[in-house]
């Protein structure tokens, strides 16, 4: 029993993902237990970050970041990501492994903010064939408390469909499969304890390495889907953890390891809240944050409008904050149609003041407003293979992401429509007419769904050239903000399933 005691070591994992450059805490709400009212409190930000790290972290803690730590804060886009890399070297993180965000800015701005960073950042699968090389380590060992750890780091395998083309053309994507084949290998040969998976893939795409690689593969510690784990998931014995998005929580995971054995023996996970508390507060920290976007706040913090109903992003559902933009990027192009894709949205906002700086937060990717003009024919053809490729994912159990829409309104039937039949469009209307075949129609959206217009409008008969209006997204919407100044968005029902 002494022996085995002595071979049995404890160890943390601390580890977040998605935080999306939320550097400063944020308001959030939660309805009380015992009232019923809603409470609003403060969470996030790198100072409550940085303080609960502090809090939780010990000799035996191994610090784990699942990426997308890019991208949502103008601060991110002012420095091209070279915040975020200032504010985990200061974590002082143990592996860090690029997520699709990091690549916003480009793939040769990534590689520049890179060479800042003084811990190990990680991606097996992305290689930059002009240096001839991939974009981070495949994988790392860090011992902790006698246990020695492979960290084996992939980026989400689909980053080219996540990525505007120019951020990514210098990029070849890796068979993730074969990376992690191969870092299993080198893990072993390193005689590793435990293998971890630091995988920014989404909780789906984990769960199904978890299946292929579970007699090798430990732990998976995730990111890329913002799936708020409460407890772990287990997958073939897998431990799988995510900590949902934007510094909210901070993951836990105690384990114990027996060494003798290369098993994790006992694995217990949960989420702590990054509660706004001056107990934990890292001042210093958020002092540092303070000064870093000092010289953008008088034009950040300026007033534009004020918000009547909060409004909601959604990345699959119809929302009120998706309409409003919608009908904005039509008002402001004249087109008769707007779509503003739901994952381009990055923030709810409650209602009150709305500030210059809550729409770079809604809108972080600065993304250009273009239009194309396409007969009534192909109009009905690309709703068509949009309503079967969402109807597809919804039916695999995958995030279908929704074009929220202006100046259109739609019926169909989704259960039609995977039959494989051709009648599941039943109306199609612009205002209160029905679009006409022969008719041509312009459309207004952001550069990234047309630069992505396979992802989402599949194949069609007509070729399509989009034309700059001179508009970016943030801009367009900041300007109407001002325009309306009083602001009451109500959710309208603009698209029916009709088989729900």
């Amino acid at each position: 029993m002494g022996v085995y005691s002595q071979s049995v070591k404890e160890v943390t994992i601390l580890h977040w993902n998605d935080f999306h450059a939320r550097n400063q805490p944020y308001k959030v709400s939660k309805k009380d237990s015992v009232t019923g009212e809603q409470v609003y409190y403060l969470v996030g930000g790198v100072g409550s970050m940085s303080g609960y790290l502090k809090k939780y972290r010990t000799a035996n803690s191994l610090v784990l970041n699942a990426g997308d730590d890019f991208q949502g804060t103008p601060i991110s886009n002012f420095t091209r990501g070279k915040s975020q890399i200032e504010i985990m070297n200061d974590y002082n993180v143990d592996a860090f492994v690029l997520g699709n965000h990091e690549f916003d800015y480009s793939q040769y701005s990534l590689d520049s903010a890179l060479k800042l960073a003084k811990f190990d950042y990680l991606s097996g699968n992305v290689y930059m064939t002009s240096e001839n090389k991939l974009m981070g380590k495949p994988f790392v060992v860090k011992e902790v408390n006698g246990v020695k750890f492979g960290i084996i780091g992939v980026t989400l395998p689909e980053l080219f469909e996540t990525s505007l083309p120019a951020n990514v053309k210098d990029l070849v994507m890796l068979n993730t499969d074969s990376v992690i084949t191969v870092g299993i290998a080198e893990m072993k040969k390193q005689n590793c304890d435990v293998i971890v998976l630091l995988s920014h893939s989404g909780l789906d795409t984990d769960k199904d390495l978890a299946e292929k690689f579970s007699a090798d593969v430990d732990i998976i510690v995730g990111g890329h889907s913002h799936t708020t784990l409460f407890k772990p998931v287990r997958k073939n014995g897998v431990v799988i953890v995510q900590a949902g998005s934007y510094g909210r929580n901070l993951g836990k995971l105690d384990l114990k390891i027996d060494t003798e054995k290369d098993t994790v023996t006992d694995a217990y996970g949960l989420l702590i809240e990054t509660v706004l508390d001056s107990a934990i507060f890292d001042k210093q920290a958020a002092s540092k944050i303070d000064n870093m976007i000092e010289q953008y706040l008088p034009e950040l913090n300026t007033i534009i409008g004020k918000l009547e109903t909060d409004w909601r992003a959604s990345y699959s559902d119809e929302s009120n904050l998706g309409q409003f933009e919608a009908d904005a990027f039509r008002m402001k192009t004249g087109a008769d149609v707007g779509l503003v894709n739901g994952g381009g949205l990055r923030k709810s906002l409650l209602k009150g003041d709305i500030l210059v700086g809550d729409i770079w937060e809604i809108n972080p990717f600065g993304n250009e407003i273009q239009v194309i003009t396409v007969s009534g024919k192909t109009l009905k053809e690309m709703l068509k293979n949009n309503i079967k490729i969402r109807a597809e994912k919804i039916k695999a159990g995958e995030g279908a992401e929704l074009l929220h829409n202006s100046g259109l309104t739609y019926s169909y039937d989704s259960k039609k429509a995977l039959e494989g039949g051709d009648d599941f469009l039943i109306s199609v209307n612009i205002g209160r007419t029905d679009v006409q075949d022969d008719a041509m129609y312009t459309i207004a959206s952001n550069n990234y769904v047309f630069s992505q217009f396979k992802k989402f409008f599949g194949e069609i008969s007509e070729t399509v050239e989009p034309k700059e209006t001179g508009w970016n997204d943030r801009d367009l919407i900041i300007e109407v903000v001002k325009e309306m100044k009083i602001i009451n968005s109500v959710l309208e029902k603009r698209l029916t399933d009709v088989s729900k």
